[in-house]
């Protein structure tokens, strides 16, 4: 009897509805922070969490832990040519960016306003905003001109200060991913080698301990953030390894259950680590001991059709949502000037909430799948005529 070779799958499902969690979880926690609940105090030992919810580091630190598995199963799994994969990429997140920086220009002419009218102005969030504020309004073209190349995280202090929170701060991440993307190739060319992965550790290195100049102030600098994106790249090659390997179910949930353990033993973005261990381990669990079970009733709800649906528009409401958030206070504050934070969270909660799941759904239809669209149609024109060039050169 001849074995045949699992299936390789070509998407994972379950981590859309992950995508879809971790951009809900930024936008509820940049909804409470502009109501001025970012210095609010919790009892121990729940100071930490609220913390840590309000200003959602875990979120985007899973998220770019996500991103060196997703695409590191793009470079393995397809893979295209580098100018296949640019391009592509480029389609995949330039015009929605490009949609949302637009309303995020607009948006720093509303700052003076919000940032002065409400009650709670006084709050350590506002009055780390009122220096970005200054600083985009008195040199938007430099700004806006860093934004356009996608590059400003490479921007040290020196040079253009607070680079990664200006005009749409969310955009802090894109640039980051970026980086990684014009190197995504290399990298996963080095990780196969010993010598390559101790370049690249040098490279981490560098990046955490002498990136400083570079945090301006939030850590867009590809070096600093690059453990993380090894992270995700490791557990892509597990999560390789199992599928084609067909792992038994005592062994399916082990290496989820060691990195669950290092998350709880490392002060290491433990909360992201521990976000991903189980998303990444409902994934591939099998079997019916406890731990299993449980991985694969997350990933029951991560493959929920609702969460699906949202992970469909994650990047569109991962940007949109700070803008939006801005236009419907800003409104709110011109009506009210006098509302409470708990008024204000209520209103906003009922009524941006809902709008930014509208404008996520419009970039989505309008703006993001035409974008991914045209750049497939592009990159499969880039490999017939890779194909081309290389028969053309045997002949």
């Amino acid at each position: 009897m001849i074995e045949t070779q699992p299936t390789r799958p070509r998407h994972v499902g379950e981590l859309d509805g992950l995508r879809g969690l971790l951009s809900l979880w930024v936008t509820v926690s940049h909804i409470v922070c502009w109501c001025g609940y970012a210095d609010t105090k919790i009892p121990r030992p729940f100071d930490r969490v609220w913390r840590e919810f309000v200003f959602a580091m875990p979120a985007v630190e899973a998220f770019i832990i996500l991103s060196g598995f997703a695409i590191s199963f793009q470079l393995h799994e397809r893979r295209p040519s580098y100018r296949a994969f640019m391009t592509g990429r480029f389609f995949r997140i330039y015009p929605v960016y490009f949609a949302c920086l637009l309303l995020g220009v607009v948006a720093v002419f509303c700052m003076p306003f919000l940032l002065e009218t409400p009650s709670w102005r006084g709050t350590s969030y506002f009055e780390t905003l009122r220096a970005i504020s200054n600083q985009e309004r008195s040199n938007l073209p430099a700004h806006l001109l860093a934004h356009l190349t996608l590059l400003f995280g490479l921007l040290p202090k020196a040079m253009l200060p607070d680079a990664s929170a200006t005009l749409l701060t969310p955009a802090w991440t894109i640039t980051l991913e970026w980086q990684y993307y014009l190197v995504a190739p290399a990298i996963a060319w080095l990780v196969r080698s010993r010598s390559g992965l101790l370049g690249l550790a040098l490279v981490a290195w560098f990046g955490l301990w002498f990136g400083g100049p570079w945090h301006n102030p939030l850590p867009a600098f590809l070096p600093a953030q690059l453990p993380l994106f090894l992270i995700g790249i490791g557990s892509y090659h597990l999560f390789a390894h199992q599928v084609s390997t067909r792992v038994d179910g005592s062994n399916s949930t082990l290496p989820s259950a060691i990195l669950l353990a290092l998350a709880l033993v490392t002060p290491w973005h433990p909360t992201a680590l521990a976000i991903w261990a189980i998303a990444l381990g409902s994934v591939s669990a099998r079997g019916t001991d406890l731990f299993a079970r449980a991985l694969q009733a997350v990933r029951g709800i991560l493959g929920h059709p609702w969460l699906q649906r949202l992970g469909k528009v994650s990047y569109p409401l991962y940007l949109v949502h700070m803008p939006i958030l801005m236009f419907c206070l800003f409104g709110l504050l011109k009506i009210w000037p006098t509302v409470a934070p708990i008024q204000a969270t209520a209103v906003l909660t009922v009524i941006s909430l809902p709008l930014i799941l509208l404008a996520a759904i419009l970039l989505h239809k309008l703006i993001e799948a035409p974008g991914m669209a045209i750049g497939k149609t592009i990159a499969k024109r880039a490999r017939d005529d890779q194909k081309k060039t290389e028969v053309s050169t045997r002949e």
